[in-house]
């Protein structure tokens, strides 16, 4: 089993991580830590734990690079990894059950070759007290084995927090043969890697809480940035998302064209809220009448209209 995290800044956050994969009764492990520039004291945290690691029989491997994002973070551990199956974990999150790793390998390994992703369920915990806010998966669900579509676009049955969810090397390998995800920025990676196999196979889900996610409301992912930045990171979702349905070489031409409409649409929802939010009403209006857009919920299509309409009236601008 190959683990592989990639870290910026991780002092405060990461021992938990360590310390859930030491209490791990799997015996074959090794991990490796991509520091991504780092100017804390990460490594020398990190490196504290290598001893630990050699006494339970694992390996940990400290690599530093200069801060290139996740996906050039991702792509490093990528050209070092040798397990059999491969998970990558957020450091700021951690491993629920000391038999987290040997429950997916094992439900992996009574499955038929048609399986290529198996994933436990999650707790959601708040930063500050640790106490479970949420929860990631429900053992009553019988969850769908064919999610591919809902890891691209999201949907109630799929969770985007990966360090539950464990592939095979030689699966990833056969998309990216040079080891190397499409590197853009600062994300993407989750949908990179899951994607392509998550179309050519199945997805199981075991029902235990194996993993605990931690909820920071003031993470990189859910403040708000800038307006140019936010611009920035909706084109390249949008070109991140593109590009890995060139990966998937037996999908239908219907099927990609489909899909390519559907990246389009959510680029423009995107695009919209960016304008909205930051006070470009005319740009908005632009975006919302040439595009013609459809919101999936009805509900909010309907308030989006009335918002449109109301920016309108008070703008004195017309269609």
């Amino acid at each position: 089993m190959s683990i592989l995290t990639p870290c910026y800044n991780g002092e405060n956050l990461i021992w938990r991580l360590l310390d859930s994969v030491l209490n791990q009764t799997y015996p074959k492990i090794e991990m490796i830590v991509i520091d991504d520039g780092s100017t804390d004291n990460s490594a020398k945290l990190i490196k504290s734990y290598t001893q630990k690691f050699e006494a339970k029989g694992y390996s940990l491997t400290y690599i530093y690079q200069k801060n290139l994002g996740l996906p050039g973070a991702i792509n490093t551990g990528l050209r070092n990894i040798s397990g059999e199956y491969l998970i990558w974990p957020d450091i700021d999150d951690w491993y629920n059950t000391d038999t987290a790793i040997a429950d997916l390998v094992e439900a992996f390994e009574n499955s038929p070759d048609s399986v290529g992703l198996v994933r436990g369920m999650q707790y959601l915990r708040d930063k500050e007290t640790l106490k479970i806010i949420g929860r990631n998966g429900n053992e009553n669900i019988n969850y769908p084995k064919k999610l591919y579509e809902q890891c691209l676009f999201g949907g109630d049955d799929w969770w985007f927090t990966p360090g539950s969810n464990i592939i095979k090397t030689k699966h990833l390998f056969y998309y990216y043969p040079n080891k190397e995800i499409y590197w853009h920025g600062y994300f993407g990676q989750n949908i990179q890697l899951q994607f392509p196999i998550l179309y050519d196979y199945d997805c199981i889900t075991i029902n235990k809480y194996i993993y605990n996610v931690l909820v920071d409301w003031n993470s990189d992912s859910r403040r708000q940035h800038e307006y140019a930045e936010n611009l920035r990171r909706t084109e390249s979702v949008k070109d991140m998302c593109l590009s890995v349905l060139d990966i998937v070489k037996n999908m239908p031409l219907a099927e990609r064209e489909k899909f390519k409409r559907g990246i389009q649409n959510l680029y423009y929802e995107r695009l919209f809220y960016t304008y909205l939010f930051n006070k470009k009403y005319k740009e908005a209006q632009n975006i919302f009448f040439s595009q013609n857009l459809r919101f999936k919920n009805k509900m909010i299509m309907g308030l989006i209209k009335r918002i449109v309409k109301k920016i309108l009236s008070i703008l004195k601008i017309t269609k």
